[in-house]
């Protein structure tokens, strides 16, 4: 009875908890913002956008919007904001690119990697997150998230 109570498992939602999403997904567009030469002030886009980002999200997740429609719009808004209309074409050429470079960055939040440490030893772990991020790396020594 005392062994099917013992935790063997800890899952972990990535974005938000160990992985700082929001200082990552800010370098990630800085980037994007340089390769497509967007003539927008890039401080004053990230404070239009995220609001809008986050209503996006909000409604993915009621299901009134695809992810698609997700993808698309949070752009297609956030640049209506600054009376800047793209192309869907270029519309998915950036929202693309962003998803590339999303996982380039790397940074956790303090005492993520030891809490890690710490949680490996006693447990399996596991994270669960809505985005593929296939190359993430958790610091400059190599370990793999």
């Amino acid at each position: 009875m005392a062994n099917s109570l013992l935790v063997k498992d800890v899952f972990f939602d990535l974005d938000h908890t160990l992985w700082d999403f929001d200082k990552n997904s800010k370098l990630a567009y800085k980037r994007v913002f340089k390769q497509f030469e967007i003539d927008i002030e890039f401080e004053r886009f990230i404070k239009i956008y995220e609001p809008i980002n986050l209503e996006y999200w909000k409604k993915y997740r009621e299901e009134r919007v695809t992810k698609e429609v997700l993808r698309r719009g949070r752009l297609i808004d956030s640049f209506k904001m600054f009376n800047k209309k793209y192309t869907t074409l270029t519309i998915d050429k950036l929202a693309d690119a962003y998803i590339e470079e999303l996982p380039l960055d790397n940074h956790l939040f303090d005492g993520a990697l030891h809490i890690l440490d710490y949680l490996t030893e006693k447990y399996q772990l596991h994270i669960i997150t809505t985005v593929s991020y296939t190359h993430l790396r958790a610091h400059e020594t190599g370990r793999n998230l």
